[in-house]
Parts: structure tokens; C-alpha cells; sequence
């Protein structure tokens, strides 16, 4: 074929991970001059390329040269490494720009293009079914241009769910034994491309039902899979999206679920060579378990890492509605996708902090009542109720539970949370919140995020 014939390129759909506003991109290929050009006569050739506007067909760089290697009868072949400013959605052409032995005379010949592309943010979305998708019910989450999905078929792709579709994929690791539903990512993607402004890249690993052991480095197939998709569409990304943990809600999985986690996020970073962000959620319930303290430990490990390791953010997920016993509905995946999109956006692009709060420490006072501190508030704490039976928390201490008789929050002691004990807590006493298989539906919510506090369990008092 004459003209331009791109053989290293973006694909169609594909979203570039940009750095300081800008994505990089290698294009390879050959030319040839068309046959009735070489009739004419040709003076000389050369390879250019131009950037385009989508939507409006405006030029974002004009025709500019590629590096050429050109033969005696104007044949060669290129290679250059491009820079394209963060954006899009993007139409890359190409073309062979040919002087003729004719005075004045230019020819302009044909060449591949790339399109519905950009240079934006890309996320790797891993975990279980609840990262993979199984919201069952409605919700209005349409596609949108510029939320791109690199699809198990190892292709890129609009983003619509269902994400975890195995359509033309062959046999894959994460491959769903059901049918995926709505997933919080296209949510997220929407949401985080309003506030950076650039197009959103993800890339679907997760698998449901998936335990811990299936992503660890040493064995986990999950995890050399989603090495291998990494490898596929580059090395650099802007987080990984992960929501897993309920299959490791098991007296031999449950207090191993930090050091594991820990573990696989450290051999990942090494991996690509920097320390790629975590954002995270905490377990939302399970109506049928059978434990109820293994959930406490996968939830407490989930703040813990989300407090000691640095780059690793976390929300709650237990004021969340279900479609079923375990899997979340398609609207609170919306909305958990539209509250994990600007948490990560205060961390990477430093908007407005959004952040749940957090457990800092529980005293015991001499009023016989217990303060509870949080960070991370916003304001003050709306309680949907103050039935501390329906609160939540657990007391407990060497002599067993300790029933709650009072719960109150005041709106102008804008971190605290005060209990009142049946009986004074002896030694060893700790505090638990939301940490049941199925905790609390009346959790209190900060005023301005109205996320409630994270899950903690067996929090020591300060007596």
C-alpha cells in the first residue's frame, strides 16, 4: 500500500497514561511513494503525522516529521517517540509528504490514523466481585466517551458494563463462572475524568469469589494475570482500584489478611519500579456468614494498611444497600465509585480532601463515659440514631461484652463520640464498630462527606 503503513501504534480506544501533562507514544512503520507519483519524477519524501480534535477537528499539533530512515527509491521506514499533551478524545493521522521534480507541486499521500484515543489516567481494577461487578439491579450508568476499557479479549474498548465480560477472551484466569453486573469503576472513571479533566484507562483484572492467595506473587494466578495485562498496556498508571477480602473472612485466612495485602502491594511496586497508588474499600455485610469476628479482622487489616502503608487509601462500604446477600446494588456501586474517584483525586491531583473518619483513640473519662476521637472529620457526626444498641459498637474486657447505655455526638465537638458503659471497663478493654458479617444500618456519618467511620475492631481503651 502507498502512502503510510503504521506497523507499531496505540490502538483504536486506547488511553495513554500521562505524567506532568503529557502521554508518550511510539509510532513505527513504512512508506512508499504511489506509482504514478514515480512517473512524474520525485524530488524527495518525508513521513509527517498531526494531532487532532475529535470533537471539533481542530488541529492540536499540525503536520509534523517523524524520524525516517529513506532509501534511494524514496521507500524507508520510521520510528519516533511522541510526546501528546494530556486530553483528548484524539484522531492521530499520518501522512507521506512528496516534492515532485514538477515546480510547485506537492503531493500529500494517504496514512494510517489512530483513533478515539488520548493521554489521560489509567487504573488497574483488581479484587472480587465486588470490584469485577455484581450489582444485579438497575441503574443509569451509561458509557462514556472517554472512559476506555482494556477488555479480557486483550483489546481496548468504550467501557460499559458489564466490565468482567469473557466475550472472545479464550481461556483467562479471571474468568466469571456467572454473569458480572454493574461494576463502581465506569462510576469512578466517569467521575475522575470530570475532575482531571483527561480521559480515564481502565483495566479489568478482578475475578469474584477470588481469595488473597490467588493474588499473591509467589503462586497467585490472579496476580501473574494481571502481570501480564500490565505488560500489555504499559507500565505506568495512575492507582489500582481494589475491593476484595470476603473470601478470606476465615479463621485461617483472616489474620494473615494484612501481611498479605502488604505483601502483594510492596511486589507489585517493585515490580513497576515505583510506589503505583492502592485505593481501597473496606467489606460492606454478608446477610448468611457464619463468622462474624474473621470480618472484623479482614476490616481492621483493611485500615491498618490503609493507615501504615504509605500511597494505600481507604473508604467504608457498610451504609451501602445490596442486591443480594453479599454483592452491592448498582446504585451504591455508583456511588461508591463517585466517592473512590474523588478520594483519589485529592490524593492525585490535590482537590479537596475526601476522606472517611478514622478511629484516633478511646478514653475512658472520670464522668465514667468514654470519648471517642476520630480523625479526618469534616465537621461534626450525624447520628441516624441514638440507640446505642443499633450504634455499632462493641465494648468489651476481661469480664466479657459491656452492655452500652447511652450514645451521643454533639454537633459543635466536632471529632468526638461519647459512650456510656452499663458497668466501668476493667483491664484489656477494647472497642469494636461495624464489624460484624452484617454490622450496623445506623452507623453515624460525618455532616459534609456523610461517610460513616471506618470499621474497627478491638480498638484498646485507655483506661
Amino acid at each position: 500500500m502507498h502512502g503510510i503503513t503504521l506497523t507499531k501504534r496505540p490502538a483504536d480506544w486506547e488511553i495513554v497514561q500521562q505524567e506532568n501533562g503529557f502521554g508518550t507514544i511510539t509510532l513505527a512503520g513504512h512508506f512508499q511513494v504511489h506509482p504514478a507519483a514515480i512517473q512524474v519524477g520525485v524530488e524527495k519524501v518525508r513521513p509527517l503525522w498531526r494531532l487532532m480534535r475529535e470533537d471539533d477537528n481542530s488541529t492540536v499539533i499540525p503536520w509534523t516529521p517523524l524520524a525516517a530512515d529513506i532509501r534511494e527509491d524514496f521507500t524507508g521506514t520510521f520510528e519516533d517517540t511522541l510526546q501528546i499533551p494530556a486530553g483528548g478524545l484524539y484522531r492521530l493521522d499520518t501522512c507521506l509528504e512528496t516534492k515532485s521534480t514538477v515546480p510547485d507541486l506537492t503531493w500529500l499521500y494517504r496514512g494510517d490514523c489512530i483513533l478515539h484515543f488520548g493521554a489521560g489516567n489509567l487504573f488497574i481494577i483488581a479484587g472480587q466481585s465486588n470490584s469485577a461487578g455484581y450489582g444485579r439491579d438497575y441503574a443509569a450508568d451509561p458509557p462514556e466517551m472517554g472512559v476506555h476499557l482494556f477488555r479480557n479479549r486483550s483489546r481496548w474498548d468504550l467501557a460499559s458494563h458489564p466490565m468482567n465480560e469473557s466475550t472472545d477472551a479464550g481461556s483467562l484466569p479471571n474468568e466469571e463462572m456467572g454473569i458480572p453486573g454493574v461494576s463502581p469503576y465506569l462510576s469512578f472513571g466517569k467521575c475522575f475524568k470530570r475532575l482531571s479533566g483527561c480521559p480515564v484507562g481502565l483495566i479489568q483484572v478482578s475475578m469474584g469469589g477470588s481469595p488473597m492467595s490467588r493474588w499473591l506473587p509467589e503462586s497467585g494466578d490472579l496476580y501473574a494475570n494481571m502481570l501480564d495485562k500490565i505488560i500489555l498496556t504499559g507500565r505506568k498508571y495512575a492507582g489500582v482500584l481494589w475491593y476484595q477480602g470476603c473470601s478470606d473472612c476465615s479463621p485461617a485466612d483472616a489474620p494473615l489478611y494484612l501481611e498479605r495485602f502488604t505483601h502483594m502491594a510492596e511486589e507489585l511496586r517493585r515490580f513497576l519500579g515505583y510506589d503505583i497508588p492502592f485505593f481501597t474499600f473496606q467489606l460492606n455485610r454478608f446477610l448468611d456468614a457464619k463468622e462474624n469476628h474473621e470480618w472484623g479482622q479482614v476490616r481492621e487489616a483493611q485500615r491498618l494498611a490503609a493507615l501504615n502503608l504509605p500511597g494505600v487509601t481507604v473508604l467504608p462500604t457498610t451504609n451501602c444497600a445490596m442486591s443480594d446477600g453479599i454483592h452491592n446494588s448498582a446504585h451504591a456501586n455508583m456511588m461508591l465509585g463517585e466517592k473512590l474517584a474523588r478520594q483519589a483525586a485529592h490524593y492525585l491531583l490535590g482537590s479537596p480532601a475526601f476522606e472517611a473518619p478514622s478511629i484516633d483513640s478511646v478514653r475512658l473519662q472520670e464522668d465514667g463515659r468514654l470519648c471517642l476521637s476520630f480523625r479526618n472529620m469534616a465537621l461534626g457526626f450525624v447520628l441516624s440514631s441514638t440507640d446505642p444498641a443499633q450504634s455499632g459498637f462493641t465494648l468489651e474486657d476481661s469480664g466479657g461484652v459491656i452492655p452500652l447505655t447511652a450514645l451521643k455526638a454533639a454537633r459543635e465537638d466536632l471529632n468526638h463520640i461519647y459512650l456510656t458503659p452499663a458497668r466501668a471497663p476493667k483491664d484489656k478493654a477494647v472497642l469494636s464498630f461495624a464489624w460484624e458479617a452484617d454490622p450496623t444500618r445506623f452507623p453515624a456519618t460525618d455532616e459534609v462527606t456523610f461517610l460513616p467511620p471506618l470499621s474497627f475492631y478491638r480498638f484498646p481503651v485507655t483506661i
